[in-house]
């Protein structure tokens, strides 16, 4: 791949000045805007036209470029909204880095800069009943090492409601096993907070960590796989699936359900909320940047629903409906 010496320069002092000095970023979002500038300029060398082999240039990131790449990630390699929005965010990071450090581009980047996100499905959220997780938790065996893991991993996600990297990027150190139990976690934008940990998920805990020789202060990871080495999310995704699956053959609600990692954050959410812990504890406890993204479970609880109308003074039925039922159309629509 041919790139002139200008876009090799914005894109090294993109990684190295403004992403990592500058703003220093999680390796997560750096990897993920690598992936993306990777694959678009891989994009734009196979599919340039004119002058195939002249070096890459930032006119190359213009507009109909940007959307042609979208397009393909759509339709020939089956990406779903949401991973095409994150690989324009990504590209509109670059472009306002290069919109500031070169002038001369402006008038590239503000053109591609302006193409708007797709909007994306508002999917129902998955949680477990308590009979259900309780259920769940019954059915792993602690016969043996993987389910002694399995289950202190499940155990914790449901206690802690952490999300899914967050959980597979702790370190023994972060775990304090001795009274108060908690564990340090570092959510979203580094944002670090400490959750409590249940008696129950201490115990479990223990017996996982007892399987695996060593210090138990080494800073090593918390859940490994069976070779001992990080648990990644894939390794992750597939014990929930084989777990619940083997669950759902004695319960099945379950296996309507589609349950992944992170049904166990928004189920601890949903059960706190119902224990009657109020709602700006459930926020900190779960490391939720707005108080409205923890509200949303107070919407479709509909056990909560159910409460607030058997609440309500019950309507005694008549003959007819009653009058502030039936407004007077005209009077109705001007009150809008």
């Amino acid at each position: 791949m041919n790139t002139s010496s200008q876009l090799s320069r914005l894109v090294q002092d993109f990684f190295r000045c403004h992403l990592i000095e500058r703003r220093n970023v999680s390796p997560h979002t750096i990897s993920a805007y690598r992936d993306t500038l990777r694959m678009f300029l891989a994009f734009v060398a196979e599919h340039r036209t004119p002058s195939p082999g002249a070096a890459m240039t930032v006119d190359d990131f213009g507009r109909e470029v940007v959307l042609a790449f979208l397009e393909q990630l759509e339709r020939e390699r089956h990406n779903c909204v949401s991973t095409r929005n994150a690989r324009l965010a990504a590209l509109h990071a670059f472009l306002r880095f290069v919109a500031e450090e070169d002038p001369t581009s402006l008038h590239v980047a503000q053109r591609a800069l302006v193409i708007p996100y797709k909007r994306t499905p508002v999917r129902a959220i998955v949680c477990l009943e308590r009979s259900e997780i309780e259920h769940l938790l019954r059915s792993i065996t602690r016969t043996d090492r993987a389910g002694r893991r399995d289950l202190a991993l499940i155990m914790f996600l449901y206690n802690t409601g952490a999300r899914a990297q967050e959980a597979l990027d702790l370190h023994l150190p972060h775990l304090r096993l001795m009274a108060p139990a908690q564990v340090r976690i570092m959510g979203k934008g580094r944002k670090e907070r400490l959750c409590p940990l249940w008696t129950d998920t201490v115990h479990l805990l223990k017996d996982m960590l007892r399987d695996r020789a060593g210090d138990s202060s080494q800073d090593v990871p918390l859940f490994v796989n069976a070779r001992s080495g990080a648990l990644t999310r894939f390794g992750l995704e597939h014990i929930i699936r084989l777990r619940v699956a083997a669950a759902a053959r004695t319960l099945p609600s379950l296996a309507v359900k589609h349950v992944t990692p992170h049904s166990f954050r928004h189920t601890t959410a949903l059960h706190l909320l119902q224990s009657g812990v109020e709602l700006n504890v459930v926020r900190s406890w779960l490391g939720h940047a707005s108080i409205e993204t923890t509200h949303r479970y107070v919407e479709i609880d509909m056990q909560m629903k159910r409460e607030a109308l058997e609440a309500c003074q019950p309507v005694k039925p008549s003959g007819r409906r009653p009058r502030w039922l039936e407004p007077d159309l005209l009077s109705w629509l001007e009150s809008l």
